[in-house]
């Protein structure tokens, strides 16, 4: 008690005896001040001592096994600290460190010696490893699962390294946010400690860099991620692939089910992993998991404002240079109704960011499929062309970008957003064609192939109306005799909001909608026939592309278009084949599961259904994350609010 009294008195006799205090003065206060609230935290935790202030110009911090080290004084734990490493929330904001007064010169959260330098002793180090030219999946991924590991062992001793780079968005977000998270530099890790170890939105080597030989060292490898697709050469004791839209889905379901608190900065930086890797949940591989895991993140804080500045972010020169150059560059082939472009683009040095530059080119050209190669020359001594080839596309069911670059180029992704990377002096594929542009450095060659490849065995044959057309004997058509009051009923009775009037002979006369019926009641015409108010503006052959009918049906405004046989007769002697329709339209392009069109050899659905989906791939090992040792070890430091023993054996 006495001790605890003693820096309190001494800092009035300071403060009375020192007006203005002088500089030695000011130090001394604010060192007094710092080990009397580092005593007050000694004395928080149910008696249990986190860390011990020393009296000597540098504070020796014990854990719970004994063990030392030391640090700079002024980055003892203060109060604000304390409550987020009892609830393990793996913050570290120095904003709120500072006392009252006092100069903003405490070391950066990037140096070894700050309190992000140092793991608690006797706690085994762990790392989370996010992909090279890390995008916000990976990120908050690899914060999460750090977050988690830290909560389950009761221990602050997982960090996350970026091995290479980052897209811009993100660099500019960590410019103002590293601080918030357990992030360390490659270069202050000792990977000969490292017990630990996890990939996060990747399954090889090649996309942790050179940070690849700290899994041989480590004793446990976890690999998280949702490319189901993707191919793994990693040795790892855990594998974990499952079916969601964003690898942030995965770490945020498990932080929610093991209830480990976040702050709202974790909140926000999932639910940006997630809006980034789904197109805030619209593209074709997300999943309800994608949208309740970020209804997850929005009840713990995330900040919308933070979303919306980075989920769409502004485009920076060299993006905007790269695009300008690429619209200049464009070839573009058209296949079976199928736009597939290519562009090769040669930077003098690496880009980031070029996957939104792929997507941006893809919508000012107005492709359907395109690859774009970013290519710069590497090394001084030795150099050597790199190339990244990024694949996007749109909705085109059969396209699988992902499976055309693994095959090819070693790549991987999804369906509709892929990438690959080589270099031009290295194999890259066993394919004769490839190789042999490679080796003659044609990139251009290359994407030609890849094209090439695409439009022959991936491009389906396009659909003509005679394809999808509902055939004129399962047509209900009025009679020219109808009045407008016997047609509005006609097509009540049928649930139609349109249908064709056809004479006793089979001859299309014309077309009569529900439009037409209520101008008839407007002006008191319900006695008069139909022939006064059927109208045929448009017909098509069997042979027209269903994207054709679609433009009719956009522009026009009309419900339905005939199909006629003999079109290149009199438009009095046309007989109709068949009906193209809204409902028809919108089978084809297969927006609703419940209602999909039959293959035309009759094999059934083009899709299954959800109920007939086979289980995501997901490889595991009995133990999950940690062996029994671990998990002594968590049971003997200390326990994590809200988390009882059976979320720590899972």
């Amino acid at each position: 008690p006495g001790w605890s009294i003693f820096p309190r008195m001494l800092a009035t006799d300071i403060a009375r005896t020192c007006a203005p205090p002088s500089a030695v003065a000011r130090s001394a206060l604010r060192s007094i001040a710092v080990h009397h609230r580092a005593a007050v935290i000694n004395r928080s935790f149910n008696g249990r001592v986190l860390c011990q202030a020393s009296t000597s110009g540098r504070d020796d911090v014990k854990g719970v096994d004994g063990s030392s080290s030391s640090r700079r004084r002024s980055r003892i734990v203060p109060r604000v600290h304390a409550r987020r490493i009892e609830a393990m929330s793996g913050s570290h904001d120095e904003d709120e460190t500072h006392l009252e007064g006092e100069d903003d010169d405490a070391p950066s959260n990037n140096s070894s010696r700050s309190i992000m330098g140092a793991a608690d002793p006797g706690a085994p180090l762990g790392v989370v490893l996010t992909h090279v030219s890390a995008d916000f999946d990976t990120l908050s991924s690899a914060v999460g699962l750090a977050k988690l590991r830290n909560a389950r062992l009761g221990a602050n001793c997982t960090f996350v390294v970026l091995p290479r780079g980052a897209s811009p968005g993100v660099s500019h977000y960590l410019a103002l946010h590293k601080n918030k998270f357990p992030i360390k530099e490659k270069r202050v890790v000792e990977a000969g400690s490292l017990a630990w170890a996890a990939v996060v939105d990747a399954q090889r080597r090649d996309r942790i860099g050179d940070c690849d030989k700290w899994l041989d060292a480590a004793k446990e490898v976890v690999v998280l991620d949702h490319h189901l697709l993707a191919t793994s050469d990693i040795d790892a004791t855990e594998l974990i692939v499952e079916d969601v839209g964003a690898t942030a889905t995965i770490v945020a379901e498990m932080l929610e089910n093991e209830n480990v608190p976040i702050t709202e900065e974790d909140a926000t930086l999932l639910a940006l992993g997630i809006h980034t890797d789904t197109g805030s949940l619209t593209f074709e591989a997300t999943t309800p998991r994608d949208a309740d895991a970020l209804a997850y993140c929005l009840r713990m804080g995330a900040s919308q404002k933070v979303l919306a500045e980075y989920v769409n972010p502004s485009l920076t020169a060299e993006q905007r240079e790269v695009i300008a150059r690429g619209m200049t560059d464009v070839k573009k082939t058209t296949v079976e109704g199928i736009t597939v472009s290519r562009v090769h683009v040669e930077c003098e040095e690496y880009s980031p960011g070029m996957a939104t530059c792929a997507k941006e080119v893809l919508d000012l050209t107005d492709s359907d499929v395109l690859f774009m190669a970013v290519s710069y020359v590497h090394g001084k001594k030795n150099p050597y062309r790199h190339v990244s080839v990024i694949g996007r596309a749109k909705p085109v069911k059969t396209v699988d970008l992902g499976a055309v670059l693994k095959a090819h180029l070693n790549g991987g992704g999804h369906p509709k957003a892929a990438s690959a990377a080589f270099r031009m002096d290295q194999e890259i594929s066993s394919s004769s064609s490839l190789e042999a542009f490679r080796s003659s450095g044609d990139v251009e060659g290359i994407l030609d192939e890849l094209v090439r490849r695409v439009c022959v065995e991936q491009v389906p044959p396009e659909r003509k109306a005679m394809d999808v057309m509902r055939h004129s004997r399962d047509v209900v058509a009025a009679t020219p005799e109808m009045t407008m009051a016997e047609v509005g009923e006609f097509l009540d009775v049928h649930d139609h909001r349109a249908c064709p009037v056809m004479s006793g002979e089979g001859i299309l006369m014309g077309v009569v909608s529900v439009t037409e019926v209520d101008v008839a009641t407007i002006k008191g015409q319900l006695d008069r026939p139909v022939s006064g108010y059927m109208k045929l503006r448009s017909a098509v052959t069997p042979n027209t592309p269903v994207s054709e009918c679609e433009r009719i049906l956009v522009e026009q405004g009309e419900g339905c278009i005939p199909v006629v046989a003999n079109y290149d007769e009199p438009r009095r002697q046309w007989r109709m084949e068949g009906l193209v329709t809204r409902a028809t339209i919108l089978k084809t392009h297969e927006y609703y599961r419940r209602n999909r069109l039959r293959s035309r050899n009759g094999g059934g659905l083009l899709a299954e259904r959800d109920g007939d989906k086979a289980a995501p791939k997901v490889t595991v090992n009995p133990e999950v994350f940690f062996d029994s040792e671990m998990l002594g070890l968590a049971e003997n430091t200390k326990t994590v609010p809200g988390a009882d023993e059976t979320s720590l054996d899972r």
